[in-house]
C-alpha cells in the first residue's frame, strides 16, 4: 500500500498537496519506529520470542504495551 501511494503521488506538483504527502509520510515513520518492534521466535523455547526495545519505542512515554497472541488465548495471565 505504501509504495502504491507512493507512485500515485509521484507525479504530484502542487506544493500544497506535496507537504502534506511528505507530513503524513513522517507521522507514518513515526508510528513504525515508535510502535512496531520485531520479535523473532527463540530457538531455545516453544512459544517464546525475544524483542528488544530501544529509546526511540513508545516505553519511554509511558505506553502500556499491550502482547496479544493467539498463543496466549486461553493462558492464565501472568504478573
Amino acid at each position: 500500500q505504501t509504495r502504491a501511494e507512493f507512485e500515485a503521488n509521484r507525479s504530484l506538483t502542487d506544493e500544497k498537496k506535496i507537504k502534506k504527502s511528505l507530513k503524513h509520510a513522517v507521522n507514518v515513520e513515526d508510528v513504525i519506529r515508535r510502535y512496531v518492534v520485531q520479535a523473532p521466535r527463540s530457538e531455545e523455547k516453544d512459544n517464546t520470542y525475544s524483542i528488544k526495545f530501544t529509546s526511540e519505542h513508545a516505553l519511554r512515554d509511558g505506553h502500556p504495551i499491550l502482547i496479544k497472541s493467539s498463543l496466549q488465548k486461553n493462558k492464565p495471565a501472568e504478573d
